[in-house]
């Protein structure tokens, strides 16, 4: 058997600080396109913020424009990418989380390759480049801006749809902590512990190595030590005066370093088990509900500077008032055997530097709160 060694590489270009807005028009400029597809969530257009954005490339021509909702299916993608074909698209503008953003690299994708974007399904299969397309994110959660993949959920699927490969990652992303500061404290709060779970996981997975845990270790910290006063500062106030601008601009940047790390660890056992479509609670609180679970399940294995780590979680779920069950959360009973379903034919279930078995995670799944009514015990 060969071996298998460890890469890392970044194929997006990032620009990043307080008021790198600034520099939207000379990136659309230099792909040597000026007609532009955007993609962007719906809630960004009804906020202004979309307006906001744009107005930092005056000279792009806008010819189509799609609204996304939260998890959008495979319809809306193709949708889009119909639009922006029609309309003589020759670059993405993708704005928002990673619902937006993933929506985004699908219809670059499109724009260049024939078939339906669940065609290219799994890894690499995507066959030309897509489109140049530049990624703004709007939350400091998902890191999809400097991801390979995009995700997609499709109705009676027991597992997303991901397509995955070298091509994939948008060419620029923008990390402008100023279009944060309207986020309201729940999504901000989601987002933030789901990159929190994308540094940890790099840190646990088996395709981790040097490189990816001295970006993954400061980012996992950086979340930790921003979030509070970042949640506080969406309630009372602060965020949205411009008083948080530097808390929201680190806790971007460690969102977008979590998933350098992750994208090239590999994910591990939390986003195995949160995999399932049928589970309807968002997806970052999710995770964060499985995080210290799946941390403490791993932790016989993890070296000090990991292990350091761990009851630092502990203390920002406490300080964020989030008990780590999802009997506790408030969205109804979550269906534990959906869960350890999913898990089975996720990859990320075996790049876990603990191996698993189903008796092991039915019990994990357990101490997190997940319902079963029969299955393993």
């Amino acid at each position: 058997m060969s071996a298998t060694f460890p890469r890392y590489a970044v194929r997006t270009e990032v620009v990043t600080g307080l008021g790198s807005l600034a520099r939207l028009d000379a990136l659309v400029a230099g792909f040597g396109h000026r007609e532009v597809a955007v993609v962007a969530d719906t809630a960004l257009d009804r906020a202004g913020v979309l307006d906001r954005v744009l107005g930092h490339a005056p000279e792009a021509i806008v010819v189509s424009t799609a609204l996304v909702d939260p998890d959008p299916d495979v319809e809306v993608a193709e949708q889009a990418a119909a639009q922006a074909r029609a309309a003589g698209a020759r670059c993405v503008l993708a704005i928002g989380g990673g619902s937006a953003l993933g929506v985004g690299k699908a219809v670059g994708i499109r724009l260049t390759n024939d078939q339906r974007i669940d065609a290219y399904e799994g890894r690499d299969k995507v066959g030309e480049r897509p489109a140049p397309t530049i990624a703004v994110p709007t939350t400091a959660g998902s890191g999809s801006e400097v991801s390979n993949a995009l995700v997609l959920h499709e109705a009676g699927r027991d597992n997303e749809i991901v397509v995955r490969g070298e091509l994939c990652a948008p060419r620029a992303a923008v990390l402008d902590a100023t279009v944060l500061r309207t986020l309201p404290r729940g999504p901000l709060v989601y987002s933030a512990l789901d990159a929190l779970s994308h540094a940890l996981e790099a840190l646990w997975a088996r395709g981790a190595s040097y490189f990816t845990a001295a970006t993954a270790i400061p980012a996992a910290r950086s979340i930790i030590a921003r979030l509070p006063a970042a949640a506080a500062g969406a309630e009372d106030g602060r965020n949205a005066a411009g008083a948080n601008d530097e808390a929201l601009q680190e806790l971007l940047e460690a969102s977008c370093a979590a998933n350098m790390a992750c994208g090239n660890s590999g994910l591990a056992l939390v986003h195995a088990l949160s995999s399932s479509p049928a589970v309807r609670v968002p997806h970052g609180l999710q995770n964060a509900v499985l995080l210290p679970h799946v941390a403490r399940f791993n932790a016989p294995l993890l070296g000090d500077d990991v292990l350091a780590l761990l009851p630092l979680i502990d203390t920002l779920l406490d300080e964020l008032g989030l008990v780590p069950s999802f009997a506790a959360i408030g969205h109804g009973p979550v269906d534990g055997p959906r869960m350890l379903e999913a898990s089975t034919r996720n990859p990320f279930r075996a790049n876990n530097l603990r191996a698993t078995s189903d008796d092991d995670l039915a019990a994990l799944l357990r101490a997190a709160g997940a319902t079963f009514e029969e299955g393993p015990r």
